[in-house]
């Protein structure tokens, strides 16, 4: 009994003496913090941020429907052709009333190369937003961006009234801050997200650019109607400001500096991400650039982000003069096709990352699974949508909501590839691959304002849907046969360690299996 009660006392003590330190570590500013792992808490709030950016930088493509006076394009070159067919007006529902004019006398051609113009700064700040958050932190990188982009979209209705060109500026200067702030994401996440929860904690994050989109259109659109367009360029800031607050509180660059964290928490991410040791490495840009998989990846960005910016940029245009919706009608099925993808892009998650914990089936097959899955849904939908007979607005809404659906398991299937074949350099390859990802951002707007300007007939749209589909089909299989997920030799460095000796796709999923991998090592020395 004695002796049981001194081993309780010296527990109890050295209890005592450890709770300081717990307590150092986890003193919090609410207490949600307390509560949810660190690396779900930055996940949430990336999560957040992105929905803030969406709402801000995407408003214009509804905004611009009602702005400007459609009476100022050009009527139809072959009018007269049979494959002339703008839907006509079908019931209250479906009515693209005449009154809804805008004040802005901006042809086709002209909104095409504005709705393009974010795109044009987008493309030049990719592998910038890499090195800066290596250099700046991502902390820093991030929330400043939000917060410049917000204040530059308040400015869009002066612009817009004093010139063109003004608006350009401004959108183009939008482009050019948001462009660091995927990139920064991904550096970030390479320090925080263990192997088997990459795809999971990446597909949170990237949620918020479906559920922005899908509060974007219908709020967007219900703005224009009951308070004028202007009012589309000022609401989402006033978000973005309370999310700052929240980024600034709970945001960290790497568990090493997050002053709340668990110790078990901080061991278990830096030893199953095999990064111990802040680094600010140098990056190894000719091995980059002669890397297979790190093309497969940029070529991937490219073919899949065709379907996401041609919906970003042409949704409200086509269903307006095409499928001949009205403004609030247009609003809410302009959403459809993102409420959609949200729900792929998390099914498709979390089903890969439990193929990749099942440990049976190679992580690069199950990639490139659900990539050829994606791939030949969006082209199937692609080429359906250029042969559509007859005018049928609903099933060409149900196919565009499939397009995206399958668009969303590029997020599963290769957005997560970048924190996998490159940890430490995840922000500059992604940055790479978003700059080519940007470029249907420029043109497609580019495409269908030179295609309909002279000619905005059904058959005209059809061969836009059918350049699409050959990008998809041609960008899928050089993407499909190059990937890998294994670390890369010029991704590691010192400090670096494999997870894996034998089988570099198995990752060990637990405490548990850590011990049994040491006993049995132990035991064969």
């Amino acid at each position: 009994m004695g002796m049981e009660s001194k081993e309780m006392t010296s527990s109890n003590v050295d209890k005592n003496e450890t709770k300081p330190d717990e307590d150092s570590k986890k003193g919090s500013c609410c207490l949600l913090a307390d509560k949810i792992p660190a690396r779900y808490i930055l996940s949430g709030v990336f999560f957040l941020g992105i929905i803030s950016l969406v709402t801000i930088r995407n408003g214009f493509s509804v905004a611009i429907v009602v702005m400007v006076n459609s009476s100022s394009s050009a009527t139809p070159a072959n009018q007269s052709a049979a494959i002339y067919q703008l839907c006509p007006s079908s019931g209250s529902g479906n009515t693209s009333t005449q009154n809804e004019e805008g004040e802005l006398e901006w042809s086709k051609s002209l909104r095409g190369t504005l709705l393009g113009a974010y795109y044009y700064g987008y493309i030049i700040t990719q592998v910038v937003g890499g090195v800066l958050e290596q250099k700046l932190g991502g902390k820093i990188v991030y929330g400043t961006g939000i917060l410049a982009i917000a204040a530059l979209d308040a400015l869009g209705p002066v612009a817009s009234r004093t010139s063109p060109w003004a608006m350009f500026a401004v959108r183009f200067t939008m482009g050019l801050v948001s462009g660091v702030l995927f990139p920064t994401m991904y550096g970030v996440l390479g320090r925080w997200a263990p192997p088997t929860e990459r795809t999971r904690l990446l597909a949170f994050c990237y949620i918020g650019l479906p559920i922005g989109n899908f509060i974007n259109y219908p709020l967007a659109s219900f703005l224009a109607a009951e308070l004028g367009w202007d009012a589309i360029f000022y609401v989402p800031g006033a978000f973005a400001a309370a999310w700052l607050v929240v980024w600034l509180l709970l945001a960290y660059d790497s568990p090493a500096k997050h002053p709340r964290i668990l110790e078990e928490e901080q061991k278990y991410i830096e030893e199953s991400t095999g990064v111990k040791v802040q680094q600010k490495p140098r990056v190894p840009w000719l091995k980059v650039f002669s890397s297979l998989p790190a093309w497969a990846l940029i070529v991937g960005q490219f073919y899949s982000n065709w379907s996401k910016y041609f919906l970003l940029t042409q949704l409200p245009n086509y269903m307006k003069n095409v499928l001949g919706f009205n403004i609030r009608t247009n609003g809410l099925l302009s959403a459809l096709p993102f409420l959609l993808e949200m729900v792929s892009m998390l099914a498709s998650s979390v089903a890969a990352d439990r193929l990749i914990q099942g440990g049976k089936i190679p992580k690069v097959w199950i990639r490139r699974v659900i990539v050829i899955t994606g791939c030949i849904g969006m082209v199937t939908c692609g080429l359906v949508l250029a042969n559509l007979s007859g005018c049928n607005p609903f099933v060409a809404v149900a196919l565009l909501c499939l397009l995206q659906a399958f668009y969303a398991l590029t997020t599963s299937g290769m957005r997560a590839v970048h924190v996998e074949f490159a940890p430490r350099f995840s922000g500059v390859t992604f940055a790479l691959a978003n700059t080519a990802g940007t470029l249907p951002g420029i043109f497609a707007p580019l495409l269908v304002g030179f295609i309909t300007e002279n000619d905005p007939t059904v058959g005209a749209w059809s061969k836009i849907f059918y350049i699409g589909a050959a990008i998809q089909g041609l960008g899928g299989i050089f993407t499909v046969v190059f990937m890998r997920t294994d670390v890369q030799p010029w991704a590691r460095g010192e400090g670096d360690e494999e997870t894996n000796i034998q089988d570099k796709d198995l990752v060990i999923t637990n405490e548990h299996a850590e011990k049994q991998v040491v006993e049995m090592l132990s035991t064969k020395l």
